[in-house]
């Protein structure tokens, strides 16, 4: 008797780690329904529609060779290997819809019928800004948008439930995070998106627990481009910082070329803090691993960095990959009560979003997450001169992601 493929309902598909994973999900055999933000008032218009720009987004070159093959009709496809394309055609269906809505914003028909044949849920859909002045709408999509994922994963058939959350739920500490460790009283947080996604984790397992729902937890560090490309549709974080170290060396290149020795730029932090990055494919890769796992149901996973560099190191390689010569990056400290120059203030005030991550020395135990990817046999990629230069290297030539809003980017995230 054939095997029944499993059916897993995805959101976020469309978000930068999800729009990842869901590639792996369907690649790996699963059918997938994705629930995509509905729009009252969707422009979008491509000779594709909405749903072909989803498909764009999601299998990036894979669809891209599929449009340049059919316009050119050239050769024979029959017999060859299904391409991810004709798997997207085959295996998924795209559902409007709203995490924040009763529901989940779709049709009564609808709603049932995924109540009934989806057999795992992956939540990824989340809002991952910063700005404590949002943080209402942080707790609606994170908080209220997973108790509403939730309700779903118990209704009709009983479905494993996946959550995408953040290693940086572990807030303002600088000791080791175990993956096995549950904190019952809240930890200080350096932002309220934090807050946002630890207030999730905790609904999530004393949901799960309550109506013996199978739950797993995948805690990610700081994600950033493809390893093997550099790939990426979000440019925060690392790229802030490369980015703004960029623009102060052109304009004292073009404005005080004679004097670049006598310059010191001083940035705050600590030399010894540890910025955790991880690629977005290693990333994808490890939960795609974990999720195949029977014996990872009921734990948590970080996925991070097992040798993550110091923010004195990370100085260096991105100083090296900029070719920045002849100006001093400093490492000083809180810079709040010193005197700073234009440039120092420049600086600050542009990277003020990441000010507290300078500071940690936060370590997080992965032994859960290694056991499993040593038998898949993945590793992470350690963050070198190559790893960086490729990394930034598709963030220059790309402009930081400064380019005007494409079809893709109008698809809102889910």
């Amino acid at each position: 008797m054939e095997k029944k493929q499993k059916i897993i309902l995805v959101t976020g598909a469309t978000g930068f780690l999800g729009s990842a994973v869901t590639r792996r999900l369907l690649d790996s055999g699963f059918k997938l329904r994705l629930l995509i933000r509905k729009r009252n008032n969707d422009t979008l218009t491509t000779s594709f529609g909405r749903e072909g720009a989803i498909k764009e987004f999601i299998l990036g070159n894979q669809f891209d060779e599929y449009l340049l093959e059919q316009n050119s009709m050239a050769g024979d496809r029959m017999g060859a290997d299904e391409s991810l394309y004709d798997l997207f055609l085959s295996n998924v269906e795209i559902f409007g819809g709203d995490i924040t809505s009763r529901d989940l914003g779709l049709e009564k028909n609808e709603f049932k019928r995924l109540c009934y044949e989806v057999d795992e849920v992956f939540h990824c859909a989340a809002a991952t800004h910063f700005e404590n002045q949002r943080a209402d709408e942080l707790m609606t999509v994170n908080v209220k948008g997973t108790e509403n994922m939730l309700q779903f994963a118990n209704t009709g058939k009983q479905k494993r439930f996946h959550y995408i959350s953040t290693a940086y739920v572990a807030g303002k500490q600088n000791d080791i995070v175990y993956e096995n460790e549950l904190v019952d009283e809240e930890p200080l947080f350096n932002n309220e998106y934090e807050r946002s996604k630890f207030i999730a984790e905790q609904v999530v397992i004393k949901y799960a627990k309550g109506d013996e729902i199978p739950y797993t937890i995948y805690r990610p560090s700081i994600i950033v481009g493809d390893s093997k490309t550099g790939a990426t549709c979000k440019f925060d974080n690392l790229y802030t910082f490369a980015k703004v170290l960029f623009n102060i060396r052109n304009a004292l290149i073009n404005h005080n070329s004679e004097n670049l020795n006598d310059i010191t730029v001083r940035v705050p932090g600590v030399p010894d803090a540890l910025i955790n990055l991880v690629p977005v494919d290693y990333v994808a890769d490890a939960i795609v691993a974990i999720l195949k796992e029977k014996e990872t149901a009921d734990k948590i996973f970080h996925i991070t960095n097992p040798n993550p560099p110091e923010l004195g190191e990370l100085r260096d390689l991105l100083m090296s990959v900029l070719e920045i010569n002849g100006i001093k990056v400093k490492i000083d400290g809180p810079m709040e009560h010193k005197h700073l120059s234009a440039i120092e203030r420049l600086f600050l005030r542009q990277t003020r979003t990441y000010y507290s991550y300078l500071f940690s020395r936060l370590r997080f135990d992965c032994r859960n997450t290694q056991s499993v990817l040593k038998r898949a046999g993945i590793t992470c990629p350690a963050i070198t001169k190559d790893l960086a230069k490729v990394i930034v290297g598709f963030a220059i030539s790309h402009n930081w992601g400064d380019r005007k809003r494409t079809k893709l980017q109008e698809v809102e995230m889910a």
